[in-house]
Order: C-alpha cells, then sequence, then structure tokens
C-alpha cells in the first residue's frame, strides 16, 4: 500500500479549501473596461458558419475601424450597394450556432486582472490580434453579400445563347469555293426495307447480298453452321444484316442495319429497318435517310392479315415512308413459296394493299413482286411463272429514280449516330441533307450552338469532299461537353442562313386513324429526322380542306381522325429543325402516343423567341 496515497489522516476540508473560489469571486466582480473583447452570440455566429466556407476563410483582410467606431458597431464596406443581412432563422445557421458557441465560449477566455495574474495580458493579447477581428469582421461582409442582386444562372444562360445565336446569324458567308461536280457513273440511292416483324426482311436482303457477291459463300456456310447450332437454322441470311449477339440471339432486327452494293445504273446504300414495334423509333430514323423503300409482307396463310389488319406494323410503316417524304415503293410479296406460287393469294394480298397505299397513304404508283428470301428465287433473276412475267427485285430496284438534293443551298447534316465523344474531338455520322462540307470548314452544331472545325470527312466511296444526299463518317475538333451532342443535333455554317434552334412551331399535319382526338394540352412524341423529343399542343389554329387548303374552322375544340389542321406546338427544350421550305428533310414532323402514330405533317413557322 506504500505506493498508494494515504488517506487515513486526510482533512477534506482542508483539501477543498483553496484560492480558486475567492480569485473567481474577484473576477467575477470585476467590471471589463474594454466592451469589444465581449462575446457576442448573435454576432458571431452567422460569422463562424461563414468562415466554416471556403470563401469566408480565404478572404483577404480589411482595414482596421476607425478609432472613434465602436468595434461592435463596426461593418466594413461591402461590394453590393444594399447588403442585407445574412438570415439568422435558417436551419443551417441555426445548427451551426449551437454547435459552435459552446466551443467559442471555451475558447475565448475572459480577461482577468492585470495585478493578480501577470498570465492575463498574454491570454487578453491573443484575443486583441489585428488578425482574428477584422477577419471576423469581414467574413460578416462576405456572408451579407449573397446572390440577391444577381441573375439566376439559367437566365444568364439564356440571354447568352440569344446573344451567340444572334452574332452567327449576323456572321457574313463565308465566300464557298464552287463546288466540283462529281464524277460518278451510277447515281445514289438510299433504300430502306421495311414491313411487319418476321415477315422476312433480313433473310431477304440478305440473299440478295449473297447472289450479288457481295457476300461471299465462305461466310453463308459459316452462318448457317452457326445457326443450326443455335436452333436458328433458317436465319443464316439474315445474320448478313443482323451482326449483334442480341439480335441473332432474339431472331429480331433491332438497329438499323447499313451495307451497299451496286446495280447495273445505281449505287445502292441499304438501309434494314427494324419491323418489331418497341423498336420503331430507330425505323423512323432510318426512314428519314432514305430516298426509296421496299415494303415486305408475308404471303404465308394468315402472316399478312396479322400485320395488315391486327394491330401489326405494315400500315404504320406505309403511313411513316409516307409522310417522312418517301415517294418511290416496291411491295416484295415474300414467302409465296410456303403457299405453291399461288397466284390467287398474290392478287388478294395487292388488291388489299394497293387501295390502303393509294388512297390512304399517298403513293402513286407502288410496283408489286413476288418473291421467296428463303430459297432466292425472283431476286435477281426472273422466275418463269404462268402469272406473273414482270422484272425480278433486282429490276425494280435499279428503276428507281435519284433525286438530285440542293448541293448549292446551306449546310445542314443530320446527326444520327455519335460514334466517339472527347473533350476535344467528335466522331459523328450522318446524311448531308443539303449543301456540301470538306476538310477545315468551320461549323456549328444546333442546338447545343458549339463550334467546332471539320477534320476528316468521307462518304462510302472514300472522298474527301461530300454533297448533299451522301451518308458520311465527320470527324470534328473543339470543345465538347459531355452529352452536349446527341443524336438528332445539326451541323450548320455560320452566315444568315444558319439553323436557330426554337421550342414553338407551327404545323400543318393530317391526323390519322385514332381512338381519341387530338385536343389542346395533348402530349406526344415528336419525330424529326433521327430526332424523338416529347412535345404538347398548346394551340389548335384551325382545320383545313385537304384539297384546296380552305380553312374550315378557326379555333376547334379538338381534331378528329383524318383531319388536317394547323396547330402550334411546343417541345420541352430547344431543338434543331426548321421549315418546310427551306429544308424538306429538316421540316417534316411525325406525332406518336401511346404506342401508336397519331398524326404527320410539316413545319410552316419557327417562333423564335424575341
Amino acid at each position: 500500500m506504500s505506493r498508494h496515497r494515504a488517506i487515513r489522516n486526510l482533512n477534506l476540508e482542508d483539501e477543498m479549501d483553496d484560492d480558486y473560489d475567492d480569485d473567481y469571486d474577484d473576477y467575477e466582480d470585476e467590471e471589463n473596461p474594454e466592451k469589444q473583447y465581449t462575446y457576442d452570440r448573435n454576432s458571431l455566429s452567422t460569422n463562424y458558419y461563414t468562415y466554416l466556407t471556403d470563401s469566408g476563410r480565404n478572404s483577404p483582410a480589411l482595414p482596421a475601424p476607425h478609432p472613434g467606431i465602436p468595434s461592435s458597431s463596426y461593418h466594413p464596406p461591402v461590394s453590393t450597394p444594399t447588403p442585407t443581412a445574412a438570415p439568422t432563422t435558417s436551419l443551417s445557421s441555426t445548427i451551426v450556432r449551437n454547435m459552435t458557441a459552446p466551443l467559442l465560449h471555451q475558447n475565448q477566455k475572459p480577461p482577468k486582472n492585470l495585478n493578480s495574474r501577470p498570465s492575463t495580458p498574454q491570454t487578453s493579447s491573443n484575443l486583441n490580434t489585428p488578425k482574428r477581428t477584422p477577419q471576423v469582421k469581414n467574413l460578416q461582409a462576405e456572408s451579407t453579400t449573397p446572390t440577391v442582386s444577381r441573375p439566376s444562372s439559367e437566365v444568364d444562360l439564356t440571354s447568352f445563347r440569344r446573344n451567340q445565336l444572334q452574332n452567327i446569324a449576323k456572321a457574313p458567308s463565308v465566300a464557298r469555293k464552287t463546288p466540283k461536280p462529281r464524277v460518278a457513273d451510277k447515281d445514289l440511292i438510299n433504300l430502306i426495307v421495311v414491313g411487319h416483324v418476321d415477315a422476312g426482311k433480313s433473310t431477304l436482303m440478305g440473299h440478295l447480298l449473297h447472289d450479288l457477291e457481295v457476300v461471299d459463300s465462305r461466310t453463308i456456310d459459316k452462318f448457317k453452321h452457326e445457326a443450326a447450332r443455335n436452333g436458328k437454322a433458317s436465319f443464316a441470311y439474315a445474320w448478313v444484316l443482323d451482326e449483334t449477339e442480341e439480335e441473332r440471339e432474339r431472331g429480331v432486327t433491332m438497329d438499323i442495319g447499313r451495307t451497299s452494293f451496286e446495280t447495273s445504273h445505281r449505287r445502292i446504300v441499304l438501309l434494314d429497318a427494324p419491323g418489331h414495334k418497341d423498336f420503331i423509333s430507330n425505323m423512323i430514323t432510318g426512314t428519314s435517310q432514305a430516298d426509296a423503300a421496299i415494303l415486305v409482307v408475308n404471303a404465308t396463310t394468315g402472316e399478312f392479315e396479322t400485320g395488315f389488319e391486327n394491330g401489326g406494323q405494315t400500315k404504320e410503316h406505309a403511313l411513316l415512308l409516307r409522310s417522312l417524304g418517301v415517294t418511290q415503293l416496291i411491295v416484295a410479296v415474300n414467302k409465296l413459296d410456303t403457299v405453291d406460287w399461288s397466284q390467287d393469294r398474290f392478287d388478294e394480298i395487292k388488291n388489299n394493299l394497293s387501295v390502303f397505299l393509294t388512297r390512304q397513304a399517298g403513293f402513286s404508283k407502288p410496283k408489286f413482286v413476288p418473291v421467296s428470301g428463303f430459297t432466292g428465287e425472283n431476286l435477281i433473276k426472273r422466275m418463269e411463272l404462268d402469272w406473273y412475267d414482270g422484272p425480278c427485285l433486282l429490276e425494280l430496284i435499279d428503276s428507281f429514280v435519284a433525286p438530285q438534293p440542293p448541293s448549292d443551298g446551306p449546310l445542314r447534316i443530320g446527326i444520327s449516330d455519335v460514334l466517339k465523344v472527347a473533350s476535344n474531338q467528335l466522331v459523328v455520322s450522318g446524311k448531308i441533307e443539303s449543301g456540301e462540307v470538306e476538310k477545315d470548314d468551320k461549323v456549328y452544331i444546333m442546338s447545343s450552338v458549339t463550334a467546332a472545325t471539320v477534320k476528316e470527312c468521307a462518304n462510302n466511296d472514300g472522298s474527301r469532299h461530300c454533297f448533299a444526299g451522301d451518308y458520311i463518317l465527320l470527324t470534328l475538333q473543339g470543345t465538347f461537353e459531355p452529352e452536349s451532342i446527341q443524336t438528332g443535333s445539326v451541323v450548320v455554317r455560320a452566315g444568315p442562313d444558319t439553323l436557330i434552334p426554337s421550342k414553338k412551331f407551327e404545323v400543318r399535319l393530317v391526323a390519322f386513324e385514332i381512338a381519341m382526338p387530338i385536343i389542346k394540352g395533348a402530349k406526344a412524341e415528336l419525330y424529326a429526322h433521327s430526332l424523338c423529343v416529347p412535345c404538347t399542343f398548346t394551340n389548335l389554329l384551325y382545320t383545313i380542306n385537304k384539297s384546296n387548303g380552305e380553312i374550315l374552322k378557326k379555333g376547334p375544340r379538338f381534331i378528329a381522325k383524318g383531319a388536317s389542321a394547323v396547330v402550334e406546338i411546343e417541345t420541352e427544350y430547344d431543338i434543331a429543325i426548321e421549315t418546310f421550305t427551306s429544308c424538306r428533310a429538316l421540316g417534316r414532323v411525325t406525332f406518336r402516343a401511346g404506342g401508336n402514330t397519331i398524326a404527320a405533317g410539316i413545319v410552316e413557322k419557327v417562333i423564335t423567341p424575341q
């Protein structure tokens, strides 16, 4: 027990009798002559909260107050003309105040008597350092200069973009060299293949490519072996265009398949569109790039009726083709070998489709051809049939008339796919709807208003100078923000004929066979070239006569099926489309709602913000 303190004879009263109580009483009775050292809870809580932020810690020290002004009432000058006090009733300020006030009580020691406590002046001098007080006061000044007088960032961005667009539109047009006409023996045709799911589109075109020796027999044999091993022996030719693993596993085309071949007089860029209803947006994207189309229907008993009448995609695809500007159409009646090449079945399908395509869809002279994609009959060679002596499928494709896009017009390149995005480089693909482009051109990407320089451009033939109608691969250099360039953007040049993005448009449309009429405030999805964006019908202006355009009724309450009208629409954000008269490809729009196409039309007016 020698190691422990002996407390048996300890007097507890003597132990408790010390000098702390007397000194403390004397200290409490003293009056503090300097008021500036007094702790004020209300004034310091907000300051300490501001001190916790970076702006408060890094703020420069301000001059000391004038000798005649008390320190507690001094406030240094601030940058704003009308500073306001920091909110003391906010939740964050109250929490920080309650947490930091005990710490300030503990660290800030009150001054002691100079005669009785020699060490007290040292503590007081530490509190009176010239760095602490001006810093706290400066923090209070900075806490009272928030963003009250500043406009919001959204207003600043909108104003900045508006001024930027005005400057781009006012920029003088750069004189272009006279484009040398392309020396080409064959005209270019962008051909899309559409139809209901399981109509045999991919198999039909894959067999055609094999017969034209675009795909060699070794590759087809490989596909046949792999497809048979997976239990899909009949899908071997479809794998020529269905290249992804998911498409081959599911047996359904999901995205646009793209390849090219040549006929006797045409260069064909083939676009294989998905037929499933879930991938209709990809079909619309491909159709917006097409000049002609092949509509494939299934001649198998019951399959044609499923695709044409019972909610299938045959009707919708035909309507979308015409509304997106495709006027040349071939109807390939596929799988006739399953019905022994029956003339009655062919005539039945032809009669039903002819009435719909000419009267409702608006095609003038669709051409019908019997084929079999699986056996390859009547594809590149005429088949000997008693009841059909017309051309084969390849001969009809060769008879398409190539359009003459305006290569001397303003530059418009619709971006259909973004392949690579970096901070200073962008690789995209798309179709030149108007104008021409070459290396080192200065361009802008709408609607993000992003400046860029063309570093490389090439079409299917490898040409470095690309013209309207070409589907090109474009490498751009500039400063690009993540996700600022998306599918549906448009590449333009500066000048008076540039494209100004907007979110309000006046559209002339035709309503399709819809279950519910279109009313004011109805929501829909707007499709234009490669763009898909939600929109609202904000105003129904008037209904018109389809034949002569005469106004029938102003301010209708609704638009019924089959009616034609002029409406105002508004999208959720600015998009890059323009009037039909300025650019046909960018002026066609389609509206979908509830999984169905409800209307299609053209843009008549772009309502730009003032």
